[in-house]
């Protein structure tokens, strides 16, 4: 490990504790960028570790915690988040004095007042969130590009060394997330909004579905794109968010206060039958979904996006690709909105500026595909 002219330190030994979906993801990242020197897992089987290393998400892998994080520059806890106190506070005695620790965990005020409280003061705590994910689970799910135009959230305190900070959000970017930095408690009711209470009203909605199908048995039958997208994240793992639920209660807690303080709000309306105020409650809510960032990863808005409209033939999406990719046109983000056998589909592509969408628009037209802006 060498200091460069900034300060910034060069070739460093990154441990990854916990090498699963998160933590393999960003061991292939940094194992393809140029700060990492080398990548160690920790892993709590070894055939986990003989994966790992297999998959390109670490170069080596160890089962024991000690040992893996012994010469690291800096430690990354990807465990479930109740288990990322007692692990870091485990690896503490066994890290040298300016190593840097951090976690994965999506829940972040808990965490940081209890190791700040209870850390060591020549070893840094930065908390951090990477606000991405799959609904696949394990390394073997893992994807180099995961972090890819995602916001990563860093939360630091008030005594955190800014070298150690610099580091970090510099190594962090070498994943092509985008960091943002935060007070921790600020970024628990923020999550708690956008992510947590929503995937809480998504298993309501399941749950209730479920109440109605036992007297109408057609209901789940009959429940289509509309309910599974509004409920998809419902399917999410009950254990992970178990865990954030009890980690992020007060939050939590306060979000649902303001949840049921607007659907009394909307249930008064309906009883009174006020059709003016229900057309203004969804007008409301309307106006407001639109501001939403819905051209990126996370929190992160500024991509500009184009529909296209394609045949329901095999290599279709290759083709489409491909032709932008002739272009020298780089996509950042790209879903498949609907699919409808026999008839085609649809896909949303996302690029970094507003000429990268005019010549995508101009070359796919060229091609003879239907093009929208969205």
């Amino acid at each position: 490990m060498t200091p460069t002219e900034t300060g910034i330190r060069e070739g460093l030994n990154i441990a990854i504790v916990g090498v699963g979906l998160i933590g393999g993801s960003l061991g292939m990242a940094w194992r393809a960028a140029p700060r990492a020197h080398r990548v160690i897992g920790i892993v709590r089987r070894p055939e986990a570790g003989d994966e790992a290393v297999a998959l390109g998400a670490c170069d080596e892998a160890t089962c024991d915690l000690a040992e893996g994080v012994a010469g690291a520059d800096v430690v990354v806890v990807c465990t479930p988040v109740t288990a990322i106190v007692p692990t870091v506070l485990e690896l503490l005695p066994h890290v040298r004095p300016g190593c840097i620790v951090t976690d994965a965990g999506s829940t972040k005020q808990h965490i940081c007042e209890t190791l700040w409280a209870e850390g060591r003061d020549d070893v840094p705590f930065i908390g951090g969130h990477p606000m991405a994910g799959s609904e696949r689970m394990g390394v073997g799910a893992a994807d180099p590009y995961l972090f890819q135009n995602a916001v990563y959230v860093l939360t630091p305190n008030e005594d955190t060394p800014a070298e150690s900070l610099g580091l970090l959000r510099s190594l962090v970017e070498e994943t092509g997330a985008n960091t943002i930095v935060m007070d921790a408690a600020r970024h628990d009711r923020i999550v708690a909004a956008i992510s947590h209470v929503p995937h809480l009203v998504a298993s309501v909605l399941v749950q209730t579905a479920a109440e109605v199908n036992r007297a109408i048995p057609e209901t789940l039958t009959l429940a289509a794109g509309g309910f599974r997208d509004t409920t998809r994240i419902a399917a999410g793992s009950p254990e992970i968010w178990r865990d954030i639920c009890v980690t992020n209660r007060d939050a939590i807690l306060e979000v649902l206060d303001i949840l049921e303080e607007t659907s009394r709000h909307l249930r008064t309306l309906l009883e009174r039958a006020d059709a003016t105020g229900i057309g203004k409650y969804l007008a409301e809510a309307r106006e407001q979904r639109l501001k939403v960032p819905g051209r990126s990863k996370g929190i992160l808005s500024t991509v500009h996006e184009i529909i296209v409209r394609i045949v329901d033939r095999p290599g279709e999406l290759a083709a489409v690709t491909g032709l932008l990719a002739d272009a020298g046109l780089n996509i950042i983000d790209i879903e498949i909105l609907r699919v409808r056998e026999g008839v085609g589909g649809t896909l949303r592509i996302g690029f970094e500026s507003e000429q990268a969408s005019d010549q995508a628009v101009r070359v796919l037209l060229s091609g003879g595909y239907s093009v929208l802006r969205h």
